[in-house]
């Protein structure tokens, strides 16, 4: 029989599940991944787990419910899968990888929020909204979502930290505490909460509706000309010379569902194209434009070896969380990292990540195709792009 915990906050009702557990680790000295998995391993010693926000196990959730004495019906309404029930988990945010143990990998934050439970007087939590795929704009506080570290630049991670009776949520990388202010374009913001608001009724919608949004999406992140390219259709819009995608953004590239897949400032982007192209109103999508017929001329789509389309194959389901475990012990055995402790940051990331792709390439999951060398690229001529909404101006975004 697992003892009860002597001290857990209660969960707040806007929060993500994974904030809440957060909010209970920092108490004890833990990370939410680790508390999470000596909670629910037998032995205790499991390394961490990866937390679900969106449909978590049942038995999981019947662990947390015994030992913080919360009610489980209050537990379970934090899922996605009970807030948003029309979506799928393509259009919510990914979260994380395995065996992240320290820093889990965040959705976009807005620091005005924080400021806000500051001034409240309670703990700093994460928003499940900010989970959606289309959100960039935080409506309360009329600011981008921020999804890297305002000092050190980094690619978000959170991690919570316990100052003063308080949970407060800082930067995994810096330390940095995020609570803070910022300021916008009021023309942008404005624009932004209508599409995005727009493009959250066309999910909650008819069916039919949603896919053709989803089509359009998939269509300006198609390959430019050649199944290979490692430029987007989207590129053509954006009409800047000598523009490249970033690495930020190339791997939405010829994705099914690339809006969940971008920074913040891509999606943006995206969303801003979206409605000039094809118009985004309270009646959804009203059809292409001149200028979108001319870009989606230009989308590269797979075809087989008769000249037709290719069906595009099922991906081969993900690994049991017991090989993760195994293959992130053989790397950290591994003498080219046990022998990278005195080396930079940048040198750790570096043999970090080559040996992921080793130790994966290794060990195939079931079922897994054989990618097939990338085609020949050529260079596109820009197209002339129009201006979404009258008044706002938008030149194009610098890599990032």
């Amino acid at each position: 029989m697992m003892r009860r915990l002597p001290v857990a906050p209660r969960p707040y009702r806007d929060e993500l599940l994974s904030s809440w557990l957060g909010r209970l680790a920092c108490r004890y000295g833990f990370d939410a991944a680790s508390l999470a998995g000596a909670l629910t391993d037998d032995d205790g010693d499991a390394p961490g787990v990866l937390i679900d926000d969106i449909a978590p196990a049942r038995k999981d959730i019947a662990v947390w419910v015994q030992v913080c004495g919360v009610d489980p019906e209050r537990l379970s309404r934090l899922t996605l899968a009970r807030r948003c029930p029309e979506r799928t988990r393509d259009w919510l945010l990914s979260q994380g990888s395995p065996w992240a143990s320290t820093p889990v990998r965040s959705p976009p934050i807005c620091r005005a929020c924080f400021e806000a439970d500051r001034a409240a007087g309670g703990d700093e939590h994460l928003r499940a909204d900010w989970m959606l795929a289309e959100r960039c704009v935080c409506p309360m506080h009329r600011q981008l979502l921020l999804d890297c570290c305002p000092v050190c630049r980094a690619r978000l991670h959170i991690c919570f930290r316990l100052r003063e009776s308080r949970a407060r949520i800082v930067c995994g990388w810096c330390g940095q505490e995020l609570a803070g202010t910022g300021e916008g374009d009021s023309a942008l913001i404005d624009a932004l909460i209508s599409l995005q608001n727009f493009v959250g009724a066309i999910v909650r919608g008819a069916p039919e509706r949603r896919r053709r949004l989803e089509e359009a999406l998939a269509r300006l992140w198609s390959p430019l000309d050649d199944p290979g390219a490692a430029r987007p259709v989207l590129a053509l819009w954006i009409d800047e010379s000598r523009w490249r995608c970033p690495i930020a953004a190339q791997h939405a590239i010829g994705a099914p569902f690339p809006l969940g897949r971008l920074p913040v400032a891509w999606r943006v982007v995206t969303l801003i194209a979206l409605d000039a192209l094809f118009g985004i109103g309270r009646d959804g999508l009203r059809g292409p434009s001149s200028a979108a017929e001319d870009l989606l001329r230009r989308a590269a789509l797979p075809r087989g070896r008769d000249g037709g389309r290719r069906r595009v194959s099922v991906p081969p389901p993900p690994r049991p969380f017991v090989e993760y475990l195994r293959l992130a012990r053989e790397i950290l055995l591994d003498p080219e990292w046990t022998t990278s402790v005195g080396a930079s940051r940048r040198r750790r990331e570096q043999i970090l990540s080559r040996l992921i792709t080793r130790k994966l390439a290794a060990s195939p999951p079931p079922g897994a195709a054989r990618v097939s060398p990338p085609m020949k690229r050529e260079a596109s001529p820009p197209l002339k792009r129009e201006n979404p909404t009258p008044g706002l101006k938008f030149s194009g975004l610098s890599a990032q």
